[in-house]
């Protein structure tokens, strides 16, 4: 029986892991703090990982922010600033005896995850919008991730929304989840109020400023469902991040796709689906990732 892979996602507050086998099964789940100090203790927290899976392990699957090479590279690091121009696989596995380790960024790794096992997996060409602090995620042409020169392809929360002069908003700064429920909390006057909470309070029409307020997320969203479809032409968008576990969420902006699509010059109605793997997307994309690299 082949040995599993440690999976790990690096997030600006938690590392979260687990064991991934040959069937895409997950064991042994968990999250520490991520340290926030130098590589030095970043690389003592990974590697005690390591040392408590090593003799069941073959491989380390890292999925990251931020652009990363091929050769695993932190080029930029989002939030954990101190790991930019860090080579992460190369000292991760001079640290753990030699072990293989791949690294790739946390979109692109939720994209490969749905086009490989996920929502995506019966079509050649998908895209990931992946909601959350920003709004990250991934193309995938012919079961490949496009890159880009600049690796940038995907990441979709810089996007400008607004073609006037002097005005630079983006799509994160106007649409990210986190943007939406701060926004939400001025409403409600809810100071905890979080995704699910937010969800619930539209379903209940309790404050129709907000139910206004999110319908412009749902149609905005809509809107740019249609900009995909028209740059990237793919057979699916598979929509994810916490707030996408509601069901309401995707219902919603498949709702506005239909309005659009009545209403306005477009080619053709975008397939849009949720997210399969939802939490474990970056886990089980960075997994696949390994895999391919490994010619497995």
């Amino acid at each position: 029986m082949m040995k599993s892979v440690l999976a790990i996602d690096i997030g600006g507050t938690f590392i979260k892991y687990g064991l991934i086998h040959e069937n895409y099964q997950i064991s042994n789940k968990g999250k520490v703090k991520t340290p926030n100090t130098t590589t030095e203790d970043f690389l003592d927290e990974l590697k005690s990982l390591y040392d408590s899976y090593k003799e069941e392990i073959r491989g380390i699957a890292i999925s990251a922010p931020g652009r990363i090479s091929e050769e695993g590279v932190m080029l930029t690091a989002g939030i954990l600033e101190y790991l930019e121009g860090f080579n992460l696989a190369q000292e991760l596995s001079e640290v753990c005896d030699g072990i293989s380790v791949t690294v790739e960024n946390d979109g692109k790794a939720a994209a490969l995850c749905e086009a490989t096992i996920g929502s995506g997996k019966d079509y050649p060409n998908s895209v990931a919008l992946i909601f959350g602090t920003g709004i990250g995620g991934g193309v995938i042409i012919n079961k490949e991730i496009l890159r880009g020169c600049y690796l940038i392809a995907g990441e979709f929360s810089p996007l400008f929304t607004n073609y006037e002069v002097g005005n630079y908003d983006c799509f994160a700064t106007l649409y990210s989840t986190i943007r939406v429920v701060n926004k939400s909390k001025e409403m409600t006057h809810e100071d905890d109020l979080n995704g699910e909470r937010m969800m619930a309070l539209y379903r209940e029409k309790s404050y129709s400023e907000l139910n206004d307020y999110l319908d412009a997320w749902f149609f905005a969203i809509a809107k740019f469902c249609y900009n995909i479809d028209v740059l990237y032409n793919p057979d699916v968008i598979c929509i994810g991040g916490g707030i996408s576990a509601d069901p309401l969420f995707v219902e919603k902006i498949k709702e506005n796709i239909d309005v659009i699509y009545e209403e306005a010059f477009v080619f053709r109605k975008p397939k849009v689906e949720v997210c399969m793997y939802q939490n474990d997307s970056n886990l089980l994309g960075a997994y696949c990732r390994f895999i391919k690299m490994k010619g497995e």
